[in-house]
């Protein structure tokens, strides 16, 4: 008789606090189970929010420091993330159901999609509590220092872990009574070993590992049958698992269903997770902080101005709503690590706009952009603005490589770079897009052995 009423009661009519999301309770479970390797001798931290899951180790692995966000809501996705860039460590975000609307922002921002994993379940059918493993084998639980060592070393084989990530999994759950660690021996050789971590009659499984050298003999899926048929005897009614590519088939043998699948986006390295830090910066008499939502009324202003409107592409005429995206547009910049818009102020009064753009955090390189408003247009503060900004960002931030590009007919702007230090490298042709006209672009950059050569601010 099929299991799948069964399957589907226990499922999708668990109780959730959102009838619109039946599998919401489910995922709180099984991400749930990760607070029991979360204790005092573990570097394991471990929460949630608004449908989002995560846990970290702070060790440089991706899979170790990661969260699972079900939530589509873009506030929800920012505060995910936040955790991982204060830390600043390497992990792996999990995209599934509304979360699935992130994707093209964590590519745009440097993350790599690897893989694609489902979340699987199974319903435990309470007819079927006994199995009778092959002759020679045996199941233990974990319980004594030496088989948590033959855990590690399973794990260490079978999944090709580093040792140190294994003892973290292992002795965080080590002696916990939620926690059931199974190894399976043949003949008193350990082969194969599962890991259940219990929440009422829930179980997550979190692996099955069978070294290489003892695969392909049968003994996962003696293993699994017996755990399944062990906790059903318990009175445990649900299992839930995340599989890899290589254990689907194994979890489909014992009727295992698909649920959803989730992306897996990695971040291995920690120079795309860079970002401009400095909201507010004192460069000799000038002070530069961010655009504020109260600037609206002086900003809508000064953005009219047609020799701004001219050369910064902003619209024509400027009305509040275009105040309102630019703000909007600027605060994204500095989120993606995409770069940081700057007011000039001088003695309180705004002089102009200087922002970094285009940054590269892998290749340290970025670009300048720049303009003067109305009243202060021809006082010569950009080239000095500009030339102390430079030296800012070689020496806080690192970068290599800094640039300007500018119209070719802009020559306010050029002679501007020219006076900072900058080195005209030559044109780009038909580059640039300003006011509905394709434009060719000139080229001005500056490198860490150029501050070594002087040049006139003035």
């Amino acid at each position: 008789m099929s299991t799948l009423p069964r399957f589907n009661e226990l499922v999708y009519d668990l109780p959730s606090d959102r009838a619109s999301a039946p599998l919401d309770k489910l995922r709180a479970l099984f991400h749930g189970s990760i607070r029991e390797l979360e204790n005092d001798h573990s570097p394991i931290k471990q929460g949630s929010f608004d449908n989002t899951y995560w846990f970290t180790t702070e060790l440089p692995t991706p899979f170790f420091n990661q969260a699972t966000i079900y939530n589509q809501d873009p506030t929800v996705f920012e505060e995910a993330l936040k955790r991982f860039y204060e830390l600043n460590i390497v992990h792996t975000i999990f995209l599934a159901g509304g979360g699935l609307a992130h994707a093209d922002t964590l590519k745009s921002r440097g993350y790599v999609h690897k893989s694609t994993i489902p979340l699987m379940a199974h319903a435990l059918d309470p007819n079927k509590s006994d199995f009778e493993l092959r002759s020679g084998l045996e199941v233990k639980r974990v319980e004594t220092e030496e088989q948590n060592t033959q855990a590690n070393d399973l794990l260490e084989s079978g999944f090709g872990m580093p040792r140190d990530l294994t003892e973290i999994y292992t002795n965080s759950a080590f002696g916990n009574p939620n926690s059931y660690r199974y190894i399976l021996f043949d003949e008193g050789v350990p082969v194969s070993t599962s890991h259940f971590i219990r929440t009422g009659k829930f179980l997550g499984c979190f692996d099955v590992a069978t070294p290489p050298e003892h695969q392909r003999k049968g003994y996962g899926d003696q293993l699994m049958s017996w755990a399944l048929a062990t906790h059903t005897a318990m009175g445990d009614e649900l299992v839930v698992l995340q599989a890899s590519k290589a254990g689907q088939n194994l979890y489909r043998t014992h009727n295992f269903h698909f649920l959803e699948f989730a992306q897996g986006w990695y971040m291995d390295s920690t120079d795309p997770m860079r970002r401009f830090t400095h909201d507010e910066l004192q460069l000799g008499d000038f002070n530069l902080r961010p655009l504020r939502k109260e600037d609206s009324d002086w900003a809508i202003a000064a953005f009219n101005d047609e020799g701004f409107v001219q050369w910064m592409g902003f619209p024509s005429p400027f009305e509040a709503k275009d105040f309102e995206a630019t703000f909007q547009r600027m605060s994204r910049f500095k989120g993606d690590g995409y770069g940081m818009n700057w007011v000039i102020e001088r003695d309180g009064v705004p002089q102009g706009m200087i922002a970094c753009h285009h940054t590269d955090w892998k290749y340290k390189r970025t670009e300048i952009g720049y303009g003067a408003f109305a009243a202060s247009r021809g006082t010569g503060f950009i080239p000095t603005v500009l030339r102390q900004l430079v030296e800012f960002l070689f020496r806080e931030y690192g970068f290599e490589r800094i640039e300007v590009r500018t119209d070719v007919k802009n020559q306010p702007s050029r002679r501007a770079a020219e006076k900072a230090g900058f080195t005209f490298e030559g044109e780009l042709r038909r580059n640039f897009l300003n006011l509905g006209e394709v434009t060719d672009d000139a080229i001005f950059s500056f490198v860490q052995a150029d501050l070594n050569k002087g040049g006139s601010t003035q």
